[in-house]
């Protein structure tokens, strides 16, 4: 019964959505996201809560290394996402695209801190890392939030990221339990967008005196028992966890300590949560928030209603025209702009010089796949999203179809064919060397249409590289492959490595990235000729609305509402 009634909502809201006009861009945004994380695999968990409440320690503890900047005064500048990686690196993306991917977590300092005036860097709009931990390979990721109540930037920050939370870890100070301002947070920013998925984790209680801790402990039983929580069986909504303790236990590997901070309670529910992943998220949790969303949607329908049904449009009235036109000027320069920074990245010699030696040090350690899926796919990935959002823009702005996406898909069985082009290389020097000919063959290339889109199968000692693109084809028969730089022209590497192979692996890296630099710019400019086509819609001259036209888009806006407040009804009930 509630499986059907959450996929009829969310059909009807994206269907609502579609109806809002410009100035709802926030709530159709809003509406979209939520219906979206529905189907979203990982089950994201927020840790939520003031500054210096000690949330980065107690994910450190979770993680059991001091992975995330923590320090005594307000830190985490930056929604820090923590997912499941083979090995431990950073994610930073830049406001203009760009993506820095780092080993280890150093970079944090320098891109997810608050600065000497405790602001949050404007350039930096999102910030992973990526850890080999148990429960995150479940499926769980991890983040950690700035502080609230501190400025409104960050604020406003936080509770973007909470609705997209699949679960909120509320951190408490045992010493001022449940402040005016926690209630009101609970209140304004969970209860009331419809998010009940809650967990209350209290720390400091081991700076506290026993006696206060035995009444702290009576005041958390009634906050547990008073606050209705979705949370699968066996999960409690309340845990009593002392950070630091549990950090220091961790990296001691003292076990009795970690059990005596009350760690281990809080690490079983997220195991639980994420051993039921596999059974999709339940509709009791998920219900709840479209229920909420849903019921802002009606009176802005209304509102639309009331506007169409007391104005009469002018016939001579230009200005919506110049409107359009300046709009789909900026839309042109904005795409333009983003074209030109992808194809300057694109440069050969630009990716060189940023992935050959991760790629070389990939090939050499024969975890060629991590690196393209953790460095080249999401450098691409950002860069693309970057480019094909000015062309959706136009597509809601002028009510055109949207053209097939930019595309590149980046094959699972790369690895195993870069990896058999560096045997192939060493197998075909070791026979020259043994020859003593000094004729190079020509590497022959041949077409392939791979399902998902554009591949090349490179012949030869060179071996393989596939790259793919929505609906390319290339015949790269009897090219020439470019010709590897000697190793002594390079640029010179901040972290030099030393091996008998090592110019060959860079060989190899330099092949692919000039492959993939080739496959990537076809790919934009077969892209960039269906873009065209939207961007230079062509703009008409005003017309007058008919009484007809307008009272049929009335019509539908009123069923539309009606429907909707219809469901929101028949839901009520259901979630309580």
């Amino acid at each position: 019964m509630t499986d059907a009634l959450q996929t009829e909502l969310v059909s009807l809201l994206r269907r609502s959505a579609g109806l809002l006009d410009d100035t709802c861009a926030e709530l159709k945004a809003d509406v979209v996201s939520a219906c979206d994380r529905i189907n979203n695999p990982t089950y994201r968990v927020a840790v939520f809560g003031p500054f210096n409440y000690g949330k980065s320690t107690l994910l450190n503890a979770l993680l059991g290394e001091k992975t995330l900047p923590m320090d005594l005064v307000p830190t985490t500048g930056a929604a820090i996402t923590v997912k499941y990686g083979p090995e431990p690196c950073t994610q930073i993306t830049h406001v203009d695209g760009a993506v820095q991917s780092e080993a280890g977590t150093a970079s944090l300092q320098d891109f997810a801190v608050l600065d000497e005036q405790r602001r949050m860097r404007e350039d930096v709009a999102g910030v992973e890392v990526y850890c080999p931990h148990p429960l995150l390979k479940l499926g769980l990721e991890l983040m950690d939030l700035p502080g609230t109540d501190d400025r409104e930037a960050q604020d406003a920050l936080v509770q973007k990221q909470l609705l997209s939370a699949d679960l909120v870890i509320q951190v408490l100070d045992g010493r001022k339990l449940m402040t005016l301002a926690e209630r009101e947070n609970l209140r304004d920013w969970l209860l009331d967008k419809g998010i009940n998925t809650v967990i209350f984790v209290v720390n400091f209680l081991n700076l506290m005196e026993q006696a206060d801790r035995q009444q702290v402990s009576v005041r958390l039983r009634f906050l547990a028992e008073s606050f209705r929580s979705n949370l699968p069986a066996g999960v409690s909504n309340l845990y009593q966890v002392d950070a630091l303790p549990a950090l220091r236990a961790r990296l001691k590997g003292d076990m009795a300590a970690a059990t005596q901070s009350g760690l281990p309670a809080l690490e079983s529910a997220l195991q639980a949560i994420g051993q039921q992943l596999g059974k999709g998220k339940p509709t009791e949790q998920t219900l709840p928030r479209l229920h909420a969303i849903a019921q802002a949607i009606p009176p802005v329908l209304q509102a639309q209603i009331d506007g169409l049904s007391i104005s009469e449009p002018d016939p001579t009235d230009t200005r919506r025209v110049e409107v359009k036109k300046k709009a789909q000027a900026l839309i042109q320069q904005g795409f333009d702009h983003s074209v030109t920074k992808m194809r300057t990245w694109l440069v050969p010699s630009n990716l060189q010089a940023h992935y050959r030696l991760g790629l070389a040090r990939a090939l050499k350690a024969n975890t060629t796949q991590d690196w393209l899926s953790q460095t080249l796919q999401p450098a691409w990935s950002e860069r693309q999203k970057s480019l094909v959002n000015w062309v959706h823009q136009a597509c809601d702005f002028f009510d055109q179809p949207r053209p097939t996406d930019l595309f590149m898909g980046f094959s699972d069985t790369t690895k195993q064919r870069l990896e058999d082009a560096v045997e192939s290389t060493e197998a075909s020097s070791a026979a020259q060397e043994n020859t003593q000919t000094t004729s190079k063959q020509q590497p022959s290339m041949a077409p392939v249409a791979i399902a998902t889109g554009l591949g090349w199968i490179l012949g030869g000692p060179l071996g393989a590289a596939v790259l793919a693109g929505t609906s390319h084809l290339v015949n790269q028969t009897g090219t020439r492959a470019p010709e590897a730089k000697p190793f002594s022209s390079r640029q010179p590497s901040s972290e030099p490595y030393s091996e008998t192979s090592s110019t060959d692996f860079e060989q190899q890296a330099d092949i692919y990235l000039t492959r993939f630099s080739e496959a990537a710019l076809s790919a934009i400019a077969t892209y960039e000729s269906a873009a065209a086509l939207v961007l230079r819609t062509k703009i008409a001259a005003p017309v007058e609305t008919s009484s007809a036209a307008r009272q049929a888009q009335i019509n539908l806006l009123k069923n539309t509402r009606l429907e909707l407040t219809e469901l929101i009804e028949q839901i009520s009930p259901v979630i309580g």
